[in-house]
């Protein structure tokens, strides 16, 4: 993946959550909190409408607002992955991968399954860690940040992801703080509390995830998880989902998709390429 110039809405973002530091006393207008409530009312293509067309200063004012209030600067887009993958990280999608990314914004859907060929697989899933960490819970299920788990078959499959996602961070101006070697990403001890927002597991059992609650487990390269064990752990989260929870499993095989995710059947939204059957 190449270098992605730092948007607009990423710049902004980073400088709302700089505003919002402990040392700092940063109280927003009221019209700027009552314009944020408005915006987050809208349906999503109306509210990323009215988000492109405000001025520079106007955004950053409502950034600031929905920091203090929600605890993200990226909370217009809780309910759009997609829409966080273009505004702020930069990237340039297609229909396909828009609608497998923005099943997970679904308040019905806890067990996802898409099939993503090639590097959008890992693309995806780097998307989805970073959308999960950053903004909070879907309403009306709760206002507390979710955890991103991200599963994987092979380390090799799990480094590439976190290279991905280190990527988004370090063009994005993301914060907290990412460890490449033991697949955690910490918040940034001076925006708040440090709590961990995304680890990595791999050949994990059921049992050592039983305290889990509140996640988006995602699984990248699904269709090539054959452990026994990681695939009882997906099949014990899928059946634990509730509330803002998911499990979502990426493929990347476009044949015999019931061979390729064990859940495949009683999963709530299946996103296929066009032309596959």
């Amino acid at each position: 993946m190449t270098y992605i110039p730092l948007t607009r809405c990423a710049a902004l973002a980073s400088q709302a959550r700089t505003a919002n530091r402990p040392h700092r006393i940063v109280q927003p207008a009221v019209e700027s909190a009552e314009l944020a409530h408005r915006l987050l009312n809208l349906p999503v293509d109306e509210r990323l409408t009215h988000v492109a067309a405000l001025d520079d200063a106007v955004l950053l004012d409502v950034m600031v607002a929905l920091d203090r209030h929600t605890g993200s600067a990226y909370e217009l887009w809780r309910d759009t992955p997609s829409g966080f993958a273009v505004d702020v990280l930069g990237l340039t999608l297609d229909e396909e991968l828009r609608a497998a990314l923005d099943a997970v914004a679904d308040p019905d859907a806890r067990r996802i399954a898409a099939r993503i060929p090639g590097i959008d697989n890992h693309t995806a899933a780097a998307v989805l860690l970073a959308w999960t960490a950053l903004v909070s819970c879907p309403r009306p299920f709760g206002d507390g940040p979710r955890l991103a788990v991200s599963f994987a078959p092979y380390r090799s499959t799990s480094a590439s992801v976190w290279r991905i996602l280190a990527r988004f961070i370090d063009n994005a101006c993301l914060p907290g703080r990412l460890d490449l070697q033991r697949g955690g990403w910490w918040a940034d001890a001076l925006e708040g509390p440090q709590r961990i927002m995304a680890f990595a597991v791999w050949n994990t059992t059921p049992d050592s995830m039983g305290g889990l609650h509140q996640y988006v487990a995602i699984v990248a390269d699904a269709d090539r998880i054959a452990d026994p064990d990681m695939r009882a752990t997906m099949t014990f989260l899928a059946d634990n989902a509730y509330g803002p929870s998911r499990l979502v499993a990426l493929g990347g095989t476009t044949d015999e998709p019931e061979e390729w995710f064990s859940l495949y059947e009683s999963c709530d939204r299946v996103i296929s390429p066009a032309g596959a059957q």
